[in-house]
């Protein structure tokens, strides 16, 4: 068939992990389309299937997970690294992984599948044996290459190679959607692996596939590279990421960046039915400029919201200093007078004009690109909440003198060694640090608080002890 210009869309294919044993199984089903949707409905209804393992823990595989779960079946996840949703920070997560194991969901992690048996499937390195008479495979997607590849055409190496009007190597083939590489705007002018990469996200291919219309109609579009936003839901919670994670910064050689955690209420507190969401960003410690947000709550709380705004933010090049500025719809039903972006941008402001020293507690649990691991016993620990809060669950060896007794037992608080304050969620740990430091102390705040280490899953450096937990 002749043609003068040609777009494809070729889209992408689900990926089969190599080296699994029994991988083509009648039992195993990939989860592409809505024919792969219906042979698995016919396959749980025909086989009276009780088990499924899911392999795989993002998006399309704790999707299905949800709604398998939701049809009564016992079912297992499996994801091979460290925790879901990879391309976030495993603290923001693990809400979302204590949201699974409340609703009957088994996970995991650090784990892949060697062998699909008809009822079960072996794990490694432990060698266990998980129930199983079906498997949905959701390992992941590829650029489908096959009809590019024969054609001659250029690839990288995660996708076909376009330039900014999204054409080929032949310049009257364009190509779009998930089979292309494109640039991310965080990573331009670095020597980065992933600064030209194969995205799988709806909202960059559908705006490809305009531009490139546009540019065969002889309009000079450009396509100016994407920033990776994405939400999703799992049960009753939600997460949303745009931009780059602290694990992804820390892996950019000479990066400088610090992030803040907050725990804004999603409206006004007052107004019925409020409840806190979670939102981290991360910035260049030389200039204040964003790099990447994630937030997380309840499903219905405004997770999208926050997250699209932060990545309006990041599209224009906004420092977290300007974030402190940015005003926003206000009204009690739907968002606070100092919105939970505001708050982000007010507690990073501070860290990057030196006005408060922060701590993270994923200091204490790993090595990050800041430093060796820390350890608590470097640290006096003080914890400076109510004695009612401290006893509902604090943080292993921490000594609790409430915020309003502290000026007057500043006697207990030794000046040998540094202090960690610390509160709820980083506000009255703040106002500590600042009495600490006005007495000549050597001090910091606890980035987020106790409610960081908690949710953030840190079971290991920082170790929460709780005894009643009240999420509100």
């Amino acid at each position: 068939m002749p043609y003068d210009k040609l777009v494809l869309a070729l889209g992408a294919e689900p990926i089969t992990p190599k080296g699994i044993e029994g991988g083509d199984g009648n039992q195993v089903f990939h989860l592409t389309t809505l024919g792969d949707l219906d042979s698995i409905k016919e396959h749980i209804k025909t086989h009276s299937v009780k088990t499924v393992a899911v392999i795989g823990g993002a998006f399309i595989g704790l999707e299905a997970a949800e709604n398998l779960r939701l049809l009564g079946l016992e079912v297992t996840v499996i994801e091979r690294l460290s925790h879901i949703f990879p391309p976030a920070d495993a603290d923001m997560v693990y809400p979302l992984e204590k949201e699974l194991n409340a609703h009957g969901v088994n996970l995991i992690t650090n784990a892949t599948v060697t062998k699909i048996l008809p009822q079960e499937v072996e794990l490694a390195p432990s060698g266990q044996q998980i129930p199983a008479e079906l498997v949905i495979m959701a390992a992941g997607v590829r650029a489908r290459l096959s009809i590019p590849q024969a054609a001659g055409l250029k690839t990288g190496k995660t996708g076909l190679t376009v330039n900014e009007h999204m054409q080929t190597s032949d310049p009257n083939i364009y190509a779009v959607g998930d089979m292309v590489e494109t640039p991310n705007l965080l990573l331009l002018g670095l020597d980065h692996p992933d600064k030209n990469k194969m995205l799988a996200l709806a909202g960059p291919a559908n705006r490809q596939g305009r531009l490139a219309a546009d540019h065969i109609c002889g309009k000079e579009t450009k396509y100016r590279g994407n920033i990776g936003t994405w939400v999703c839901k799992v049960f009753g919670k939600a997460v949303g990421m745009t931009g780059l994670s602290a694990h992804q910064l820390d892996e950019i050689s000479g990066s400088n960046h610090d992030w803040v955690t907050v725990h804004p209420v999603n409206h006004a507190g007052y107004y019925p039915g409020s409840c806190r969401l979670t939102v981290k960003i991360h910035f260049d410690l030389k200039n204040g400029k964003l790099l990447g947000g994630q937030v997380t709550g309840p499903e219905n709380a405004g997770v999208d919201k926050q997250t699209d705004v932060l990545a309006v933010a990041l599209t224009a090049g906004m420092t977290v200093e300007d974030l402190e500025h940015l005003e926003l719809a206000y009204a009690p039903p739907f968002g606070s007078a100092k919105d939970a972006v505001n708050m982000a941008g007010f507690v990073a402001g501070n860290v990057l004009r030196g006005d408060v020293e922060i701590v993270h507690a994923a200091d204490f649990a790993f090595e990050t690109s800041k430093g060796r691991r820390k350890s608590l016993e470097d640290y006096f620990l003080l914890d400076v909440r109510s004695p009612k809060e401290f006893a509902s669950g604090h943080i292993d060896g921490a000594v609790n003198i409430p915020l309003g007794d502290l000026r007057k037992r500043l006697d207990e608080v030794p000046k040998d060694k540094p202090i960690i304050s610390y509160c709820q969620v980083g506000y009255r740990g703040y106002l500590g640090y600042r009495i600490l430091k006005q007495d000549g102390y050597d001090a910091v705040n606890l980035d987020g608080g106790y409610r960081a280490v908690f949710e953030g899953g840190f079971d290991d450096g920082l170790k929460p002890v709780v005894k009643r937990w009240a999420p509100n």
